[in-house]
């Protein structure tokens, strides 16, 4: 498998693979692989993101410690844990979809 890329996870899963619902779906081989890929970047990208996320946490109780924690600082890592935050939830949903289809839908070419 190739390594992780960020833009394998700016698909949406939902609109451009079969619905587990569509009468006679299967995945072709280059779907099996796209969804594979994101499920992949998912798994790679959320521990880096989460590793990001504990280091500001950290930067935020040594800032605080210090009596350094200003108004703009305190809200300008808000907003950063909000985004990534918000990035995590979406590569999580990506990544659980694409987990879900390629559980549910046949393979073209697969034994059933």
């Amino acid at each position: 498998m190739k390594p992780p890329m960020w833009n394998q996870l700016l698909i949406d899963v939902e609109r451009e693979f079969p619905a587990c619902s569509t009468r006679g779906a299967k995945l072709t081989t280059v779907q099996v692989e796209q969804l594979q890929a994101v499920e992949n970047a998912n798994d790679n990208f959320q521990i880096s993101t989460l590793h990001g996320v504990a280091a500001i946490g950290e930067l935020i109780a040594q800032a605080a410690n210090h009596g350094e924690l200003s108004d703009e600082l305190a809200m300008s890592t808000g907003w950063l844990i909000n985004s990534l935050a918000l990035l995590s939830m979406s590569m999580a949903e990506a990544g659980a979809a694409a987990a879900y289809k390629l559980q549910n839908i046949p393979h073209q070419g697969a034994a059933k």
